[in-house]
């Protein structure tokens, strides 16, 4: 086992600790919020661990809606089949997008997959004998509907996508990620796959983000095609992990937690569409204040600390 994930240990149990308390303790409407949180925070970390290799994707929306559209297809089959039938979805789309896309570069990617989320409706529509077509469907509700319950299945979703997301930034994977998105160039003819790389990486990407979809499929039992295909489901990860950090696991999950309660708060206080402005404007404020996101902002004020703690304790 990698160095780095044995000592992410701690981290992963303070994950597991934090949801099973909110499950078992939190009153129901905090159950609620810490739900959207860990649906947002899985979003964020498939977005992030593609954008390590310096593709920027607007096409998250599609993975979100393809796996919970194919759990809600399989719904009546055994409670596993649904995961599986979206999860898979997902890969194999993303590897078959990603063989067509992945040797674009920059601003061509990302229009690439902003039309690919955008075009998905169409399909979903056409064949409603499957899909319920603008009517919608109904997926199965995770651990039957139980709130408390659904919290424990979507911490450990949250724990097994940190997991995957530190494999990535670890000894055997980042150094080839660093090199492709800052010199592809020289990571191709250094014998670095460039085009398998970035595959695998989307490959993972979406089908973490397959795994949110079924989640929230799940959560709430009924889904339309313009709530799962809804653009803001590319937008918030994408928002969310540069306000917490990116490259980084713990970016992502800070960033969602803190978006979630600047929401809460400016919904509470402001109300109406108003809150909107002013939840936009603050989130334009920590980027600009701190372009390394959260994470990186705290980490630097730890590093400053130590090293003057260093410092003193100099003769």
């Amino acid at each position: 086992m990698s160095t780095k994930i044995v000592w992410r240990l701690p981290v992963y149990l303070a994950i597991g600790l934090l949801g099973g308390g909110f499950a078992y303790w939190a009153d129901p409407y905090l159950i609620q919020i810490a739900l959207g949180v860990v649906v947002a925070a899985l979003l964020a970390l498939s977005w992030d661990v593609l954008s390590r290799c310096g593709q920027v994707s607007l096409g998250h929306a599609g993975f979100f809606g393809i796996g919970a559209y194919f759990s809600a297809m399989f719904a009546e089959f055994h409670p596993a089949i649904p995961w599986i039938a979206g999860i898979g979805a997902c890969a194999i789309a993303a590897a078959l997008l990603g063989m067509l896309t992945l040797r674009l570069q920059r601003v061509y990617f990302t229009i690439a997959t902003l039309g690919f989320a955008l075009a998905l409706q169409v399909p979903v529509l056409i064949f409603d004998g499957w899909t319920g077509g603008a009517g919608g469907i109904a997926p199965a509700l995770v651990a039957g509907g139980d709130p408390a319950a659904q919290l424990l299945v979507g911490t450990a979703l949250l724990v097994i996508a940190a997991v995957i997301s530190d494999v990535v930034l670890s000894a055997w994977f980042r150094p080839a990620f660093f090199m492709i998105r800052t010199k592809p160039e020289l990571a191709a003819s250094s014998g670095v796959p460039v085009v398998r790389t970035k595959l695998l990486a989307f490959v993972m990407s979406g089908a973490l983000g397959g795994a949110a979809g079924v989640l929230y499929a799940g959560l709430y039992g009924y889904i339309v095609p313009g709530d799962v295909f809804n653009l803001n489901w590319s937008v918030l990860p994408l928002a969310v992990t540069i306000l917490g950090g990116m490259d980084t696991t713990l970016g992502p999950l800070l960033g969602t937690i803190v978006l979630r309660l600047l929401e809460e708060v400016a919904r509470a206080y402001i109300g109406g569409v108003g809150y909107q402005v002013v939840y936009g404007g603050v989130i334009i404020f920590f980027i600009a204040v701190m372009p390394t996101g959260l994470y990186g902002f705290l980490r630097g004020i730890v590093m400053r600390l130590r090293s003057d703690a260093t410092k003193a304790d100099k003769p």
